[in-house]
């Protein structure tokens, strides 16, 4: 074998950023470490640091490689509300499926083309359903926060232990099943039908709120303008 063809491939940005990701998936809390890249890419980890300029850049270009992953995740052809709403329960699931780094980056702006991506759909979905164009602006980034918030509690979660998990969850059909009823009444009358609600209606409840502003405005457009013409 000659010595080019063992030379192992060039470290790239890209090389790091996939296998950043690779680590992420398997739910690791070191996945940023120059020492866990290192050994992933099988390079010394000081190599990981000549292309970037530190850890905070290493999870913005990990953190936009997540939001490109979602955003792949999306249909083509989708109306403009199926394609918002396939794009939102992308996120949430490639935060979760990387806990690590989407608890990390739910807060923030990668300034990448992921990122640039997902924000051009919002956009551009929201604009197909006729809102003004500042109206298209307001309503994508309660979007975006939305979105973002509900995926970093998310992945937040879990990250959790276990047992921790599962005690969190048994509060639902214990501590609260047996609050005092003269103290907080609203816990006691409603306490069954909260213990009902799952994770999943959290977010589908998000969605239908989101719609039913996002509706409530376009008619509200719509009855001004018609007013203006009479």
């Amino acid at each position: 074998m000659s010595d080019k063809a063992a030379r192992p491939p060039r470290l790239t940005r890209d090389r790091i950023v996939a296998a950043a990701v690779d680590i992420a998936a398997r739910g690791r809390p070191d996945g940023l470490t120059g020492r866990a890249l290192g050994e992933e890419l099988g390079v010394d980890r000081s190599a990981v640091w000549r292309h970037f300029a530190d850890k905070d850049a290493l999870l913005r270009a990990v953190g936009d490689r997540l939001l490109a992953l979602a955003y792949e995740q999306v249909p083509a052809g989708l109306d403009p509300k199926p394609r918002l709403e396939a794009l939102a329960r992308a996120v949430v699931a490639v935060y979760v499926g990387h806990p690590y780094v989407g608890a990390a980056i739910a807060s923030r702006t990668t300034r990448g083309p992921g990122e640039f991506a997902v924000v051009d759909m919002m956009l551009t979905a929201l604009a197909e359903l006729g809102l003004s164009p500042g109206d298209v602006a307001r309503y994508q980034r309660m979007l975006a926060v939305s979105v973002l918030s509900y995926a970093g509690v998310s992945a937040s979660y879990a990250v959790l232990p276990q047992k921790v998990r599962d005690a969190d969850e048994r509060s639902w059909t214990r501590e609260y099943y047996a609050v005092d009823a003269e103290e907080y009444p609203g816990i006691a009358e409603y306490a069954t039908r909260v213990a009902e609600v799952d994770q999943d209606m959290v977010l589908d409840t998000m969605i239908e709120a989101f719609w039913t502003a996002v509706d409530a405005r376009r008619q509200s457009n719509t009855d001004e303008r018609n007013d203006s013409h009479d």
